[in-house]
């Protein structure tokens, strides 16, 4: 009889190699652990750690990025080293390993390791989803974004680019200013710009209605070995563009109004 472990390992073999296959040389990881938990009824700390050695391990030629999002910036106080992402358990272990550079964008940044690294630290943005942004570097080398054990309107954050580039009118440019410090060390004020919602939609915003869209113009690669592994794939460029043309048609398209 086969262990819940060794089905959960087996499992995860295969959806590496599926994705792997995609013969892309930049992979964004953003991942989620609870399904994959429930269904393996397995341990969630073992399932994040396997899941991040996995990746290590398969895309080890490859530039890997996971999103590390944090809002402690808003709070007027970020550290690039002490910041929790609240963007899952991966990226924080990937964090509290050490062994990744996170990107300078103070609300979005990414956990990089790999042969683009150098290049990305050259990036100076102007926005956080705009010019010059890790975002736009992902679009111009069009990588291959794959939300992991996440349904779409969870698992896509670079489509809000797409709602910048539309200039989509539930959103404004909202300058956020505080101070960064570096394991505790006071680095320097400092500000980013962000395009925001406004706060009178922030109940109102529903993804669903892009994730359909996407879904019918089958825009993703949906890779399914079980109900707890499972991945949703595709090029940022598709992502971006196909979210562009969404908004310019249907400028309220991810409000209920």
């Amino acid at each position: 009889m086969i262990t819940k472990k060794l089905k959960f390992l087996n499992d995860l073999n295969k959806l590496c190699k599926k994705i792997i296959h995609k013969n892309n040389n930049i992979f964004v990881f953003q991942t989620d652990i609870v399904a994959t938990s429930v269904f393996y009824k397995l341990d969630g700390n073992y399932i994040a750690k396997t899941i991040l050695n996995y990746i290590e391990k398969n895309f080890l030629k490859k530039t890997i990025l996971f999103p590390a999002f944090s809002d402690d910036f808003i709070k007027k106080k970020y550290d690039i080293k002490l910041s929790k992402p609240s963007t899952g358990i991966i990226p924080n272990l990937a964090l509290l390993s050490g062994k990744y550079y996170r990107t300078e964008s103070l609300l979005h940044s990414f956990l990089i390791k790999g042969k683009d690294l150098n290049e990305i630290k050259s990036l100076k943005q102007n926005t956080t989803w705009g010019e010059g942004s890790v975002f736009d570097w992902l679009y111009k080398k069009n990588g291959l974004w794959v939300s992991l054990n996440l349904n779409l309107n969870r698992g896509c954050a670079v489509h809000h680019m797409a709602e910048e580039k539309a200039r989509v009118p539930y959103r404004f440019y909202k300058l956020f200013k505080g101070k960064l410090y570096n394991d505790g060390k006071f680095v320097k004020n400092t500000f980013e710009k962000k395009y925001s919602y406004y706060k009178k939609f922030s109940t109102k915003l529903d993804y669903n209605k892009w994730v359909y869209i996407m879904k019918k113009k089958k825009d993703f690669d949906r890779i399914t070995i079980s109900p707890g592994m499972y991945a949703n794939v595709s090029t940022v460029k598709k992502i971006v563009d196909k979210s562009y043309s969404f908004y310019k048609k249907y400028p309220f398209g991810s409000v209920n109004l």
